[in-house]
């Protein structure tokens, strides 16, 4: 994969701000009891794993589905939003309680497929009898959670309720769906690797070059914004350490959601 002279300064530049947060993770400690803290501090700490593997895709000369990454970076910016916007940290608690009533869901989608005999994979991995028990652990574990948090009532809304409340609504009917498109493998997407040749459709597995400078900024602008919203809401970095990432030229044409 042949890369411009700015493309490869824009992923020297990404790759400086990781390994700038990187060490201020590794000595850094959490003291605090918001459970909106805590969610962003861990939803920083994923987004700085996906930006690592996003260099390594790059310097490895590929940026094949990277799209997909940035659809992940853009929903984490629109579910941070959403819960900082909240007063109380009742979206805090309703995101943490969903992980646990998301496999409730899909444990009992799983066990009537079992009961109709649609599922031999699994049926082969353990007794449907199996799975009945663990649905009925995760119940009692979601309960005991939501006595703990105080949040039986709680509920965490779809995607676009969430961007609507966060004020991403324009983030989530442009980027998002844009970003969309390879994880969902749709027409158009593909249509980017073939073409009519001699009353014929060839296809090429050459990467698409076209919209890297818009992946890497925005890569790049994403990571940035959970950064600056560590500094404000945690102390850390400061913003005299982050003020050279802040003024990059990658910025100047981003899409960059904007956080109060």
């Amino acid at each position: 994969m042949k890369l411009s002279k700015k493309q490869q300064r824009w992923i020297k530049q990404l790759e400086e701000l990781w390994n700038f947060l990187d060490v201020r993770l590794r000595s850094y400690k959490l003291k605090t009891h918001d459970l909106r803290l805590i969610v962003l501090l861990q939803m920083t700490v994923a987004m700085h794993r996906i930006i690592r593997g996003f260099i390594a895709q790059l310097k490895g000369g590929s940026n094949d589905n990277l799209q997909s990454n940035l659809r992940t970076l853009t929903e984490a910016t629109i579910n941070i939003n959403y819960i900082l916007s909240d007063d109380t940290d009742n979206s805090a608690k309703a995101f943490i309680l969903d992980s646990k009533r998301s496999r409730i869901t899909a444990l009992g989608r799983l066990i009537k497929l079992l009961e109709q005999d649609r599922a031999p994979s699994m049926a082969r991995a353990n007794s449907i009898e199996s799975y009945k028990e663990l649905k009925l652990s995760l119940e009692q574990e979601l309960s005991e959670q939501e006595s703990r948090l105080g949040a039986n009532n709680v509920n965490w809304p779809r995607i676009v309720e969430r961007a609507v409340r966060g004020n991403c609504d324009e983030m989530y009917a442009t980027v998002f769906w844009y970003f969309s498109q390879d994880t969902h493998m749709t027409a158009d997407s593909l249509d980017r690797f073939a073409k009519e040749v001699d009353g014929g459709i060839a296809f090429t597995t050459e990467p698409d070059l076209s919209d890297l400078d818009q992946e890497i900024q925005t890569a790049f602008a994403y990571y940035l914004v959970f950064i600056n919203i560590c500094s404000q809401k945690l102390g850390f970095p400061t913003e005299e350490e982050l003020k050279e990432f802040n003024n990059s030229e990658m910025l100047s044409k981003a899409h960059i959601p904007q956080f109060d």
